[in-house]
């Protein structure tokens, strides 16, 4: 028994070393890209990898900061798509109190005419790695959007969002789809890109399209990462 605290240690050094990559807990209101992550738009209605523009005016104002594409102070020219996040620790209204994010969630809302609110994550080294992500309508008009999840131009995930999923002491649950899932490990280059987005949904309209995403990214092994 005497060797149990040993055998442990060297158990836990030879353990594979992760590091992870929180979309909530790394998010930045003040640099954009901010180290592996970047807030963005497509420039068109495509998801192709060229057409993704960074944000560059962001509103930290308030308990919900904004990234938009350039100056806005109100919805109009340069307000969409947009991006926000809840930097709080309890859920909070958003614009003109027409959606609710919760505590650390990403809120993600298209053009009108079509041009995707995308998160992008940029692999630091090539390594196996880990995604995951949860997309939730977050309107109390209920959202009807279209999410996913790319590798590079590759899509690993599509799905709709009908309804309302977010927290419920702001509206009841309610819809066909109102939350949607994807996890999953995958192989990244150096450089390689996961890219989350959120598109106007299937009625060719972002009007009450707010939708919530929490998502991470882990290294699961790498050429750094121990093994």
């Amino acid at each position: 028994m005497r060797g149990t605290p040993a055998i442990i240690l060297l158990l836990s050094l030879l353990a594979p070393a992760t590091t992870t990559f929180d979309l909530s807990a790394d998010f930045s209101l003040q640099n954009n890209p901010n180290k592996v992550w970047q807030y963005g738009y497509s420039a068109t209605n495509s998801l192709d990898p060229s057409q993704f523009r960074l944000d560059e005016y962001a509103d930290p104002t308030g308990p919900i900061g904004f990234w938009h594409p350039s100056v806005s102070h109100q919805p109009g020219p340069g307000w969409y798509p947009y991006i926000a996040f809840n930097r709080t620790k309890q859920s909070h209204f958003g614009s003109k109190n027409g959606w609710a994010a919760r505590a650390g969630e990403i809120a993600m809302e298209a053009s009108n005419t079509g041009q995707y609110s995308l998160v992008r994550f940029v692999a630091p080294e090539s390594g196996t790695y880990k995604v995951r992500a949860r997309f939730e309508g977050i309107h109390f008009g209920l959202s009807t959007t279209d999410v996913h999840v790319l590798h590079n131009a590759t899509s690993l995930f599509d799905a709709d969002i009908e309804g309302y999923g977010g927290d419920n002491a702001f509206h009841k649950l309610e819809g066909a789809s109102p939350t949607a899932a994807y996890s999953s490990q995958i192989k990244l280059n150096a450089k390689d890109t996961v890219t989350f987005a959120v598109g106007y949904g299937k009625n060719k309209t972002n009007y009450c399209d707010t939708t919530g995403l929490f998502a991470q990214v882990v290294l699961l092994s790498g050429m750094h990462s121990g093994h």
